[in-house]
């Protein structure tokens, strides 16, 4: 049995609600950092299955990474997030059409690359909810005194 459909039984159940408690909460960072984390998990459990030469396997986890990828260039803000939307666009971009090379060559060495840029982009959107979380926790100091 593949591992993403073993959310079965009172375990399964509890995971997933957990999971759906952590989305309720998160924070819109928070979210954009969920999202990244399941595409890199998708990858590399992609790379795995590649390696044991399972690619039916590898190539489902990289079509549902790719999905996170468009989904993150839909979350863009074009208007309001300017230069930085438009960049972050044209990456993610580029990672979608990687990810169709890497099914399509069937190189795992692709899917691994696009891992590596989410990996990067991964810690930039977590040092910035650090710095939002750091500046809330300022304000809210201020407005205590």
């Amino acid at each position: 049995m593949k591992e993403w459909r073993t959310s079965y039984g009172a375990n399964g159940r509890a995971a997933d609600a957990y999971l759906a408690n952590q989305v309720r909460t998160a924070t819109p960072l928070g979210l954009i950092n969920m999202l990244y984390d399941g595409a890199i998990s998708f990858l590399r459990r992609a790379e795995e299955a590649a390696g044991s030469g399972d690619w039916e396997e590898a190539q489902g986890l990289i079509r549902r990474a790719q999905d996170i990828v468009y989904e993150l260039m839909g979350c863009l803000d074009m208007e309001k997030g300017g230069r930085i939307a438009v960049s972050l666009f044209r990456i993610y971009e580029y990672m979608g059409y990687r990810l169709v090379q890497a099914q399509l060559r069937r190189d795992a060495g692709i899917a691994a690359e696009v891992r590596g840029h989410l990996q990067n982009l991964r810690e930039a959107w977590e040092e910035a909810e650090r710095k939002v979380r750091a500046e809330a926790g300022k304000r809210e100091w201020s407005a205590a005194l």
